[in-house]
C-alpha cells in the first residue's frame, strides 16, 4: 500500500528539502521495518478518540511537508486490528509512538511507521488508563483507579505505581517534579505532586473544580477546568507563590516559552439548540497578560464549532487546529508559524484530539 502519488513524486523531487532523504533504495531506517505503507522521513499522526464503545478510535497519517494523506487508519493497515475504543493520547518518544486507549486499557507502543512494538493492558485495579508523559527512559500514566504508574518506555514493563486522588487526568513533568489533575469525575478539585527521583507518595494542592488539562512553562501550569455551569476556563498556578489565578475561557490550549496558546468554545445557545462560538487568545506569563493571537483567515466553520485540538508542529512552528461535534469525522484547520490560514483537512476520524511529529 502506497501514500497518495503526488507526494511520492514530489519526495523524489525534493530531495534536499528539510526533513527528506533520496529515494534511493538503498537507503534503509529502522523504523521502516515491517511498515506496510511507504512513508517518508517527516511524518505527522493525528490520533481521533472516537465514539465511546463504538471502537472506532483512528490514528491518521499526513505529510507536513506536502499535506498528502493516507486514507485508511494507519494502525489497522500497519497492524491488521483496530486501534481500539476511545484513545485519549498520544506521544512520541526516542523515535517511537505511544497510544494510550481509555476504554480498550491498552497503552500501545509503535515504531515510527505505525507498526507495533509492544503493548499493555492494565488491570480493573489501574482502572483506564487516561494520558501519558515520558521521561529519561520511562513511561508515567495516569490511570482512572487513581494512580500515576511506571513503565519502562522500551519494554513497557510496570515498574512503580504512586497513589493520588480519583481520577488523574492529563500530567507534566516539570523541574523534577510530575504534577496531574485530578477530576474526581467531576468532583474533584486537585492537583497531585509526586518527586520523580523518589516516586513513592503524591501530595496535593487544592486548584480549580473538575479540571481536566494541564500545561507548563514559564515558571507556571496552566490548567483547563470545568465551571460549575460545563463552560470551560484556563487557570494560571505560579509555582513560586502557590497561588491560582483565572485568566479566562478555554477549551483546549498549547504551552510553548512564555506563551500560552488558547482556544475557547462558547454555546450561546442550549444544549438542545447549540450556537457555538470560538475565539482564541494569548497569554503572556512574562508580562502576566492577554494578547491578540493573530490568526488570519480563520474559516466561519472553524470559528463556529466546537475546538477540540490545539498542536503545534515543532520542525515549522505551524499549528493545527481540529474541532469535533462527536459524529462526524473532524475537520483540521492548518496555520502558519505566523498565523496565516493554509487550509483544512479531513482527520480521518471522529474527535480528533492530539497531534504529534517525526522527523
Amino acid at each position: 500500500m502506497k501514500l497518495r502519488n503526488l507526494f511520492l513524486t514530489a519526495l523524489c523531487a525534493l530531495t534536499l528539502t528539510v526533513g527528506f532523504t533520496s529515494c534511493n533504495d538503498s537507503d534503509t531506517h529502522s523504523w521502516r521495518d515491517g511498515s506496510k505503507v511507504d512513508l517518508p522521513d517527516y511524518r505527522g499522526f493525528i490520533l481521533s478518540e472516537g465514539t465511546m464503545n463504538k471502537n472506532n478510535s483512528h490514528l491518521f497519517f499526513v505529510n507536513p511537508a506536502t499535506g498528502e494523506t493516507y486514507a485508511e487508519d494507519i494502525f489497522e493497515a500497519q497492524n491488521g486490528i483496530k486501534l481500539g475504543d476511545t484513545a485519549n493520547d498520544i506521544i512520541t518518544y526516542n523515535g517511537d509512538l505511544y497510544i494510550i486507549v481509555n476504554v480498550s486499557k491498552m497503552l500501545w507502543k509503535l515504531s515510527g511507521a505505525g507498526v507495533m512494538q509492544a503493548s499493555y493492558s492494565f488491570n480493573d485495579e489501574l482502572g483506564e488508563p487516561r494520558n501519558i508523559v515520558a521521561y529519561n527512559g520511562k513511561l508515567y500514566v495516569t490511570c482512572y483507579g487513581g494512580y500515576v504508574v511506571r513503565f519502562d518506555a522500551n519494554t513497557l514493563a510496570i515498574e512503580a505505581k504512586v497513589k493520588t486522588d480519583a481520577n488523574p487526568e492529563q500530567l507534566v513533568v516539570y523541574n523534577g517534579k510530575i504534577y496531574c489533575v485530578n477530576s474526581g469525575y467531576g468532583a474533584g478539585h486537585t492537583m497531585s505532586v509526586i518527586d520523580i527521583n523518589d516516586f513513592t507518595t503524591a501530595t496535593s494542592i487544592e486548584c480549580p473544580s473538575n479540571p481536566y488539562g494541564l500545561q507548563a512553562g514559564f515558571g507556571k501550569l496552566y490548567i483547563l477546568s470545568y465551571r460549575p455551569d460545563y463552560t470551560t476556563m484556563v487557570s494560571v498556578f505560579d509555582l513560586q507563590t502557590n497561588t491560582f489565578k483565572e485568566i479566562g475561557n478555554g477549551s483546549r490550549m498549547w504551552a510553548e516559552g512564555n506563551t500560552l496558546y488558547v482556544g475557547s468554545t462558547v454555546n450561546k445557545g442550549d444544549w438542545s439548540n447549540p450556537d457555538y462560538e470560538t475565539t482564541f487568545y494569548i497569554y503572556n506569563a512574562a508580562t502576566d497578560s492577554r494578547e491578540t493571537w493573530n490568526l488570519s483567515g480563520i474559516p466561519e466553520s472553524l470559528s463556529k464549532s466546537t475546538v477540540y485540538m490545539i498542536e503545534r508542529n515543532p520542525y515549522d512552528g505551524s499549528f493545527y487546529i481540529a474541532t469535533a461535534d462527536y459524529y462526524s469525522n473532524s475537520p483540521v484547520y492548518h496555520f502558519s508559524s505566523t498565523g496565516s490560514y493554509l487550509g483544512t483537512f479531513s482527520a480521518g476520524g471522529i474527535n480528533a484530539n492530539n497531534m504529534v511529529f517525526l522527523q
